[in-house]
């Protein structure tokens, strides 16, 4: 599937729209923003991350428009992700297991008479594992959007990279396969996919949405169905994924079928949401018609808002993917977090909170993220001041309460950062 000619063929239909109306709209904007972390461990670690975020979008008016994001990120101070847990930590033993056959191909590589030259399988394997072998972040221009929008009497089509979101969860999003959430990071942007998505209105309330993401050829390809409508003031939606991307195939991690359901809504004051998703990883031997791989996913929480101010939520996530036991944490499941089928090496998760922004300028929160399975706890408090409309500074910490040796965030070490963002 070529995606590049019809993002010029479309390009191209819009802007002879665009002749016969009129330039459309043009506007830009974004964020400067520069986050600085001290992890509070033996060697104090200090990270600092700059990022710049320029949006543009060009409004056709009827007949569509064209959209572009790019993310410039500078981290000024890299952070090597193995220095944040403490030695011996359930996460820095997996860590361990799981690049120890990529540091033993990496041994082979002392330069000496008796091992040069090379053997052509040690290339090939060096090749496929470089990547994995260093954790250093460099600076990186992203181009997250990179989108064509046409719109048409009874469908519309978006073209290139673009923002998929599904789902209504909040710390949780198991029906969203297109992105990886990060239960730590609730509020992280969605990256972008590149896609080529169909959108049927049925209705004020109800639409079709299609999605085909290409691989390299059809079998490393993705797409997608998702039926979404209101029903007496709910919203509720029914997903069918096909996912398969570079990242599995590179891990050597099979197709998978995903079936899902999300809905939010209110009974009184109270908001409540819910998703679940039923997926199959198609490993070889097992047909899509097998269920021997079968999972489950869900995840449903309830918010309130009282008169003052004061915000209250509470989410749990069920994932049948992850261990019973602490004690049954492994390298895959490792893997299943890295890759995003899972958010979490254990089977059930709470995250619960609270928000206030009664006070001019000012919002204060308190998270926390709690294993239910090994009894950590990750404390996420934060607070947030608003110099104008345009610049605000946040200062948060992350605390990891549990066994240092055998939970999933007691032996993680503490940090504290300082964002500051400034939009224009």
């Amino acid at each position: 599937m070529k995606l590049l000619p019809a993002l010029i063929i479309s390009a191209i239909s819009l802007s002879a729209f665009s002749m016969k109306a009129d330039l459309g709209k043009l506007q830009f904007g974004g964020y400067l923003e520069n986050m600085a972390t001290i992890n509070i461990s033996p060697n104090e670690i200090i990270s600092d991350v700059a990022q710049a975020r320029i949006e543009g979008n060009w409004d056709y008016g009827v007949y569509g428009g064209l959209e572009t994001h790019i993310i410039l990120t500078a981290p000024l101070q890299p952070l090597d992700p193995f220095e944040t847990l403490r030695e011996g930590s359930i996460t820095d033993v997996l860590l361990k297991q799981l690049l120890s056959p990529y540091m033993e191909v990496l041994g082979e590589f002392q330069l000496s008479a008796d091992s040069l030259p090379l053997s052509e399988k040690t290339v090939n394997r060096l090749i496929k594992y470089l990547p994995y072998s260093t954790f250093y972040p460099s600076d990186k221009v992203i181009l997250d959007r990179a989108l064509v929008k046409a719109y048409f009497k009874y469908f519309d089509l978006f073209i290139g990279r673009q923002m998929i979101a599904w789902g209504t969860g909040y710390a949780f999003n198991p029906t969203d396969v297109w992105n990886s959430k990060n239960p730590l990071d609730p509020d992280a942007p969605k990256v972008g996919v590149t896609a080529l998505r169909l959108e049927i209105p049925l209705g004020s309330l109800s639409r079709i949405s299609i999605i085909a993401s290409p691989g390299k050829d059809i079998d490393n390809s993705s797409g997608g169905i998702r039926y979404k409508t209101n029903i007496a003031g709910f919203d509720l939606s029914f997903s069918a994924v096909r996912l398969m991307n570079a990242d599995r195939q590179i891990l050597g991690l099979p197709p998978k079928m995903i079936f899902g359901a999300d809905m939010a809504g209110q009974i009184g004051d109270v908001g409540m949401w819910t998703e679940i998703a039923l997926k199959n990883p198609v490993y070889p031997g097992l047909k899509y018609t097998d269920f021997d791989s079968c999972y489950l996913q869900a995840d449903i929480g309830v918010d309130y808002t009282f008169t003052n101010g004061l915000y209250v939520m509470v989410e749990y996530y069920f994932n049948q993917l992850g261990q019973k036991k602490a004690s049954d944490y492994n390298s895959i499941d490792l893997i299943n977090l890295f890759t995003g089928d899972m958010s979490g090496l254990a089977r059930n998760y709470l995250f619960a909170g609270l928000r206030f922004d009664a006070i001019k300028r000012f919002i204060f929160s308190a998270f926390t993220l709690s294993n239910l399975t090994d009894h950590s706890v990750m404390l996420i408090p934060s607070v947030e001041y608003s110099l104008s409309d345009n610049i605000c500074l946040e200062l948060g910490s992350q605390i990891g309460i549990g066994d240092k040796e055998k939970s999933d965030y007691g032996g993680v070490f503490p940090k504290i950062y300082l964002k500051t963002t400034g939009y224009f």
